[in-house]
């Protein structure tokens, strides 16, 4: 079978599911069109606050891993003073 011959069946297989297609991303707009608007204007002081949420334990967690770090530091020391301590005992 020649190529253009395979292509005409293809091509008349297609249309309907292109045309089902088009219908419902039609659909899909309208829908969203006449919801859409409502819930954008309730869910965005929603989304802010969810936001600075965010932005605020970003803030708490970056605080917490220095203070960790700043506490090994501190506990590294100790441990090497301690360690010089007894070494100088024997």
């Amino acid at each position: 079978m020649p190529l253009p011959t395979l292509f005409v069946p293809l091509l008349i297989l297609l249309i309907p599911i292109i045309v089902i297609l088009t219908r419902h991303q039609q659909k899909m707009t309208e829908l969203m069109r006449q919801d859409g608007g409502t819930h954008l204007q309730q869910r965005d002081p929603d989304l802010q606050a969810i936001q600075y949420d965010v932005q605020q334990l970003k803030s708490m967690v970056a605080t917490l891993a220095m203070s960790v770090d700043s506490l090994k530091d501190e506990v590294r020391n100790t441990n090497s003073i301690q360690h010089r301590v007894k070494v100088g005992e024997h």
